[in-house]
């Protein structure tokens, strides 16, 4: 049996030149609680096939890394009691045990690599956490090794946001405004940050790509925010006393304390912003087919 399963919707899809959109499936084991995750697969499924896209859900099932859960398949990855964090680095242990598994940004980037794909769509990414510098998200180093674009609302809220702006500059990796030149920030309308670059429509934000990778760039990261009406204030979202969660655990430990503490609003928030992330992401993957073949073709 192959370690890497690629669903044949998604095969279909890519066969023919289709556009496909790969979702990451951390949020069902260790994001939103159960109902609220499931609604958050649903809502992006839905976003990315209005847009013209296949959404390909990545997890580790049943001792497989999968590109394209089925719906029902999600639901069964929800249902898991015993399912680990996957990333990367126990991407191989996890197929082995336990067998199930929700795969993060870095690990769902890797993942769509090697099945072909080029977008990504994700609610935030990870980065650097606040302290020494030294615990830092697998998702920028992967970004740093995959010609890649994440579609997200920034870097996860309880982020030192400023040095991860900074570490994905130095890894090569530029971050994108969509319609803003202020970086996202998650939960939030705005991380306060300042970026060099926007865009205003999926033709010009492919075009971009195109250009990036034809030059040999690799990982790209779009920042979308979040509406103003939905946004959560940057004052009610400083960083969760956690200091004994560390590594893979740290980031979902301080977000269930804001789910604990904000309640409804988080879910509501996370919610919108995937289903919008999902949204660009089916378009931008749509633009990028006009963009990429032609380039393919001349550079392959």
């Amino acid at each position: 049996m192959s370690a890497l399963a690629i669903a044949p919707a998604v095969r279909d899809t890519i066969a023919s030149g289709g556009a496909v959109v790969a979702l990451e499936s951390a949020v069902i084991t260790h994001g939103l609680p159960g109902a609220a995750a499931l609604d958050a697969v649903r809502r992006q499924w839905t976003a990315s096939q209005e847009a013209g896209a296949t959404p390909a859900v990545v997890a580790v099932f049943d001792g497989q890394l999968r590109v394209g859960l089925s719906l029902e398949e999600c639901t069964a990855l929800a249902e898991q009691t015993d399912t680990v964090k996957v990333s990367p680095w126990n991407l191989a242990p996890a197929l082995a045990s336990p067998r199930f598994g929700g795969t993060t940004v870095a690990a769902t980037i890797h993942a769509a690599a090697l099945a072909g794909l080029r977008v990504v769509s994700t609610g935030g990414i990870g980065g650097v956490h606040p302290g020494d510098g030294q615990d830092v998200s697998a998702d920028l180093s992967e970004l740093s090794r995959r010609s890649v674009c994440v579609v997200c609302a920034g870097p996860k809220s309880t982020l030192d946001a400023a040095a991860t702006l900074e570490r994905l500059e130095t890894l090569g990796v530029p971050v994108i405004g969509w319609r803003s030149l202020v970086l996202a920030g998650f939960l939030a309308a705005s991380a306060g940050l300042r970026l060099s670059s926007r865009v205003d429509t999926v033709d010009e934000l492919a075009q971009l790509l195109g250009q990036h990778w034809e030059l040999g760039g690799v990982g790209v990261v779009v920042s979308q925010p979040l509406a103003g009406d939905l946004a959560i204030p940057s004052s009610e979202l400083a960083a969760a006393e956690t200091a004994s969660a560390r590594g893979p655990e740290r980031t979902p430990a301080e977000l269930r304390h804001l789910q604990a503490r904000l309640g409804e609003r988080v879910i509501e928030a996370n919610l919108a912003l995937l289903e919008r992330n999902a949204a660009l992401a089916g378009s931008l993957a749509v633009a990028l087919g006009r963009v990429m073949s032609p380039m393919d073709a001349r550079h392959g």
